[in-house]
């Protein structure tokens, strides 16, 4: 059984290794600009619209995302086939889970790998986009140290605010609508599902979420002045859909 466990370890650690790879592998940043981005707000916020909308030049960053990572380790899971009687579990529309439904059994290993693969871009000084929520106080510290030692020269936190029945309706939306897709056969991984917990816990009753605090945060951080630039905006999206500046903070060295 020792051998069995050995091998099973050295065979993990060879997926993991080919995982970072591929995922190095998907885009080609910049690594002369020494720019960061650093998303936050709650699953199904809006980021990435936010994103798509507030960097023209988002093709020259690579973006760091622990749900693409997920994506490996679900499709390595359905053809080691441990999930198979989880994936015959019907829900209550009659079919069975999705694939990507079965996200949050391997979120612990995306998060390292993905931090794993952070670490490589920063040491390599590209153009990155971490996406993430900042949900929690010690994220925003620990990105900024790593940024500080990696010598960037420029740090961007674009936060997301939406009201928390927003969040709730848009991530459920989002999810059912990769759901349908599933299982009409039009997408093999099905949608991404936030639980609701995750989403109440990015809000305090405060006028800002928790993400919108921890993401201002950084502006305190800044003033050590081990990054040139700093900037942290929090937007806000209007009653007419766009997207507006709700707060905006620098810093210049």
């Amino acid at each position: 059984m020792h051998g069995d466990a050995v091998c099973a370890d050295v065979e993990r650690a060879a997926f993991r290794k080919r995982v970072v790879d591929e995922y190095l592998g998907l885009s080609n940043p910049r690594r002369d600009g020494r720019s960061a981005i650093i998303t936050a707000g709650a699953p199904g916020a809006g980021k990435s619209g936010l994103l798509a909308e507030q960097v023209p030049d988002l093709a020259e960053y690579r973006v760091l995302d622990a749900d693409i990572v997920k994506e490996y380790l679900i499709k390595q899971a359905l053809e080691d086939g441990i999930y198979d009687d989880l994936l015959n579990y019907p829900l209550a529309d009659g079919d069975p889970l999705a694939p990507r439904e079965l996200a949050p059994l391997v979120h612990n290993e995306s998060v390292r790998l993905i931090d794993q693969i952070r670490r490589i871009c920063g040491s390599l000084r590209e153009n990155i986009v971490i996406e993430g929520t900042l949900i929690w106080p010690g994220q925003g510290p620990t990105l900024f140290a790593e940024l500080a030692e990696d010598d960037y020269a420029s740090v961007c936190v674009f936060g997301m605010e939406v009201d928390k029945k927003v969040a709730h309706e848009q991530a459920l939306s989002r999810w059912w609508t990769g759901r349908k897709q599933w299982t009409d056969g039009d997408h093999p991984l099905g949608g991404r599902f936030a639980p609701p917990a995750v989403i109440e816990t990015c809000y305090t009753g405060g006028d800002l979420s928790r993400c919108a605090q921890n993401a201002l945060h950084v502006i305190d951080l800044a003033q050590s002045g081990e990054i040139p630039k700093v900037r942290v905006t929090i937007f806000r999206r209007s009653s007419t859909g766009a997207i507006d500046t709700f707060i905006d903070r620098h810093y210049q060295r």
